[in-house]
């Protein structure tokens, strides 16, 4: 009796489709544990509100699940075609006219679909809320740069300055009786800048009607001046700031080739982006490698699911180590980008297409040798 293939392949997408919806939801979870270990102590030094863990936790996940797709892939192909081979039903539907070549067919189309998913994602979605995730952590870490405004007490701030603020009204933001120490100087007497008044504008403070001391190494006053304004710029305005921040990772393909024609025009050495702009295309390929890797590893597993388990984390960290090593080697000129970027994804393609063969033609003896004997 021969199979029609449309059934059999509707069969191989469902016997894939729900281990693959776990291994996304179980992986996606180990991530995001690992991500707030990694956060942890910037959280609770910074104390940041609820508020901010939770949309920190929100903007991070577009690019944590997006990692865990080409592993749930090949999580569910070592699950769900290694169950149909120990459970002899593979043996069945190349009984009844099925080849290895035809039966990784829909797995293939699985793969692609999955890598395209990725590939969009990862341009639309994952720049865009890995900045958010990312300027909230800054701005955790920008708590301690820029000065707290405090009242009667003296407190610290960029560039060896010291405040001194009498009152501080935070509804129209504006400052009585300050005093600013500054150190830079380092001749030992810090110079000093006294103002009756002054008003917060986003990161800088606009002092009026004030004096400026400025004293030599002895301590003997040097210069004595009064301004009606001055403008004291503490940092740039900290959205503004943060949003001229963006590594690779918050950036688009298109985006981050804008940033390296800029940055050659300028005679910039650009060989690390570069090894980053090739993988933003190499890397959501990994699910349609796993699949060509992980399908006949599958069909030749009889054992155990925990043969299975321990195939799938073993392929997962050689490839992850092979990539870690291409892309550190690329950036360091030894390969060229484009190489660095597709070496592994060559390497595992290479090895997968080998194992197929094999197992196809494992199976072709294995059927003349069952013609013989019945």
């Amino acid at each position: 009796m021969r199979l029609k293939p449309l059934i059999v392949d509707k069969y191989i997408f469902k016997e894939i489709a729900r281990p693959y919806l776990a291994g996304v939801l179980v992986i996606g979870i180990v991530m995001l544990s690992n991500f707030l270990y990694e956060v942890a102590d910037l959280i609770i030094m910074q104390e940041a509100p609820v508020g901010e863990v939770a949309r920190l936790l929100l903007y991070q996940m577009p690019e944590i699940f997006v990692q865990s797709f080409p592993m749930a892939v090949l999580f569910a192909v070592m699950a769900g075609l290694g169950r149909l081979t120990r459970e002899n039903e593979f043996f069945a539907i190349r009984m009844g006219g099925f080849s290895i070549y035809r039966l990784v067919v829909p797995l293939i189309i699985f793969g692609l679909l999955v890598t395209a998913g990725t590939y969009v994602i990862n341009e639309q979605v994952v720049p865009w809320s890995n900045h958010q995730a990312r300027n909230i952590i800054r701005r955790l870490a920008l708590q301690d740069v820029m000065p707290q405004v405090r009242e009667n007490v003296f407190f610290e701030g960029p560039d060896d300055k010291v405040f001194y603020v009498d009152s501080y009204n935070e509804s129209d933001l504006t400052l009585e009786s300050v005093v600013i120490f500054d150190q830079a100087r380092g001749n030992g007497f810090p110079e000093v800048i006294t103002a009756q008044k002054g008003e917060v504008m986003g990161s800088d403070w606009l002092l009026t009607d004030g004096h400026f001391h400025s004293y030599t190494s002895e301590g003997r006053l040097e210069m004595a001046s009064d301004f009606r304004e001055m403008r004291i710029e503490l940092e740039d305005d900290i959205e503004r700031f943060l949003a001229r921040q963006r590594t690779p990772a918050e950036m688009s393909r298109q985006e981050l080739r804008q940033e390296i024609q800029l940055f050659q025009r300028s005679g910039i050495d650009v060989t690390r982006l570069l090894v980053d702009y090739h993988m933003k295309l190499a890397l959501p390929f990994t699910a349609f490698i796993f699949i060509l890797v992980g399908t006949p590893l599958s069909l030749g597993n009889r054992e155990s699911r925990a043969l299975s388990l321990a195939l799938t984390v073993i392929i997962i960290f050689t490839y992850y180590v092979l990539v870690s090593f291409s892309r550190s080697l690329g950036r360091a000129g030894a390969f060229p980008p484009l190489v660095a970027a597709w070496l592994p994804n060559g390497f595992f393609l290479v090895l997968g297409v080998m194992l197929i063969i094999w197992q196809n033609q494992l199976f072709s003896v294995i059927n003349r040798v069952l013609n013989r004997l019945f």
